[in-house]
């Protein structure tokens, strides 16, 4: 009996070693699993707040490309109304395009009509005529006058609408290049948004993990701790003619 006490006694002590030492793994193994965890999620919610003001600046960035779309298509309505212009000015009969026709229909026209008027005038002081034919040259001299002043008015009217028209284009592309940095800008951000929320999700994940390994070593802590306890309670109980007591704990 005495030996069978004695076995018994060696036994649960082994055993209190044993279930001591994998309580102190599983407390080790919980904090360390804690400590992951808060960091985890302290870097989650990090990258969520980075993401909300990502967010705000898409959508300030967006703000700032339907702005100059909205501008472009303004300037697009103008730059038509002034290309309508100019055709229209083309189309006008007597009105020819001043990069072009100017440099020879019309250019040769006006030299026809200043030759003309240079022998009008001439006859006209070297007074050959008579007073009627006098008073017809003076008219032609006139017309002819009349004439090349509605040549060249109307070839200014046309580079003047044709420099409108150009500086129309040039708004259209200014705004318009304006609208694609602001979009460029924007799928930037939105692709660092994205970026985020994988590194967001990711540590979420981990998270979870961390905080399951945690639950799960604790548990094991706690059922080495409960077997701990039995131990020393068998132990007491061995003992206790002895006069010696052992602590319970958790």
């Amino acid at each position: 009996m005495t030996n069978t006490i004695e076995n018994l006694n060696e036994n649960l002590e082994k055993q209190l070693l044993k279930v001591s030492s994998v309580m102190n793994d599983m407390g080790r193994k919980r904090d360390l699993a804690n400590t992951n965890t808060k960091e985890h999620i302290s870097k989650r919610n990090k990258l969520n707040e980075e993401v909300k003001g990502l967010t705000t600046k898409v959508r300030l960035a967006r703000g700032e490309r339907e702005k100059h779309n909205d501008i472009v298509r303004e300037k697009k309505l103008v730059r038509k109304e002034k290309s309508a212009n100019v055709k229209t000015l083309k189309d006008t009969p007597t009105i020819k395009d001043p990069e072009k026709e100017k440099s020879d229909e019309e250019s040769l026209r006006i030299l026809r009509l200043n030759g003309k008027m240079v022998m009008l005038e001439s006859a006209l002081e070297s007074g050959n005529f008579s007073a009627e034919q006098r008073s017809m040259a003076e008219i032609e001299v006139k017309e002819i006058n009349v004439e090349i002043k509605h040549i060249n008015k109307h070839g200014l009217l046309i580079t003047d609408a044709m420099k409108d028209q150009g500086l129309a284009h040039k708004e259209v592309q200014e705004s318009a290049s304006l609208g694609q940095k602001a979009h460029e800008k924007m799928l930037e951000i939105l692709s660092e948004v994205d970026e985020k929320r994988k590194l967001a999700e990711t540590a979420h994940r981990k998270w979870r993990r961390s905080k399951k390994e945690a639950d799960s070593f604790h548990g094991q802590f706690i059922l080495a701790a409960n077997l701990k306890n039995n131990c020393k309670d068998m132990l007491r109980a061995i003992k206790n003619d002895g006069g010696e007591a052992v602590d319970n704990e958790i």
